[in-house]
């Protein structure tokens, strides 16, 4: 994984305004990724990994040979101080309400649940309000 990705302060960049107004297929390999994200105007595919920690996001993307396997490190990732517009594509379809089938993994959630889950297992009772 990447460092921390700033994707608000990248939102005017070259990479966010090619995920908005670029046609771009998404599919996720899991429900919480990695995702396959295409481009139509380009000829390579990638995959990316994308996850948060409560409101901080961490993520990577690779370039695809034709069977499959990681071919080299996003060049727009590499070649540039904020995320590529492929870790964009999905951030944004993670936002939006159309697309129910990309989530990911938040961190902070689960941590909460898993101290939730302890308590009740230690005999704690749940509160409803």
């Amino acid at each position: 994984m990447t460092e921390e990705l700033d994707f608000l302060y990248h939102l005017d960049r070259g990479s966010a305004e090619r995920a908005r107004e670029n046609e771009v297929a998404i599919g996720p390999v899991e429900p919480t990724g990695p995702f396959i994200v295409a481009y139509a105007d380009s000829e390579s595919v990638h995959e990316v990994t994308l996850r948060r920690d409560g409101d901080d996001w961490h993520g990577d993307c690779w370039t695809l040979h034709e069977s499959g396997e990681r071919h080299e490190r996003c060049k727009g990732l590499t070649y540039s101080d904020g995320p590529c517009a492929h870790l964009f594509a999905v951030r944004q379809a993670v936002a939006s309400d159309d697309r129910d089938d990309v989530a990911v993994r938040d961190a902070a959630e689960e941590r909460a649940d898993h101290h939730v889950e302890c308590a009740l297992a230690d005999g704690g009772r749940r509160r409803l309000q």
